[in-house]
């Protein structure tokens, strides 16, 4: 008798926020934790200002930064990326068109370190092109737009197809008017990516909102809100 492989699962270490304030933002993504095939993977890490957030996530689950097997990135913005240190043997998959772009950003690109290049030239990077099954019922596929090589997953979860968008679909406001914020690709797939994203999946994590659902009609949802404490020290 053969046994089914189980169905991926996700789980959302820090659930990724758009709050901002004049002249810059927090920087808060998503950070979700992917089970799949007896692997354990971070799809994208966040950097400085939720790294304890992470670091207490994992604890919470029983785990420690030596127990995820694999970094996912989907693109190379600081607030997805700098926090790679913490998983120093972790092999960091993402898209070849990415990594090419970390040659050489756009000068007008303030939000890709201009170092991370450097920084993965000392790590094991598994380049990805075009779509691919990257671990059992996970596909990586591109979601060009925000950055030139942006990449989202879809899970085929026993709940249905669930899609981690990261920054492609960034929050409910561009699921809902279909509009990208912050392109920095000079083909302009923005709007193209945020509709394939909402095509694929049922459940949706943005890279800086809570979970969208979407409907039999293609309705969307939600019911998380954005939260941040103030503290004044």
């Amino acid at each position: 008798m053969s046994s089914k492989t189980p169905a991926p699962s996700f789980d959302i270490l820090v659930e990724g926020s758009s709050l901002a304030f004049q002249g810059g933002f927090f920087g808060i993504s998503s950070i979700v934790l992917v089970t799949s095939g007896g692997k354990r993977a971070l799809f994208d890490c966040g950097h400085g200002v939720t790294r304890r957030l992470l670091l207490e996530a994992l604890a919470a689950r029983g785990l420690t930064p030596g127990d995820i097997d694999l970094l996912i990135f989907s693109h190379g913005h600081f607030d997805h990326v700098l926090n790679m240190d913490l998983f120093p043997d972790a092999p960091i998959l993402m898209s070849r068109d990415e990594r090419d772009y970390l040659h050489a950003p756009f000068a007008h690109d303030l939000v890709t370190p201009v170092f991370l290049g450097d920084l993965l030239d000392k790590r094991n990077v598994q380049l990805v092109e075009g779509e691919a099954d990257v671990l059992p019922g996970v596909t990586l596929f591109p979601t060009p737009g925000h950055s030139p090589g942006h990449v989202s997953l879809e899970l085929a979860c026993d709940e249905g197809p669930v899609v981690l968008a990261a920054d492609a679909l960034k929050t409910a406001r561009e699921a809902s008017t279909g509009i990208p914020d912050l392109e920095i690709d000079p083909h302009k797939r923005g709007a193209a990516s945020i509709q394939e994203v909402l095509r694929r999946g049922k459940v949706i994590v943005p890279g800086h909102f809570p979970p969208i659902r979407k409907d039999e009609k293609g309705h969307i949802s939600w019911t998380g809100v954005q939260e941040m404490p103030l503290l004044i020290r």
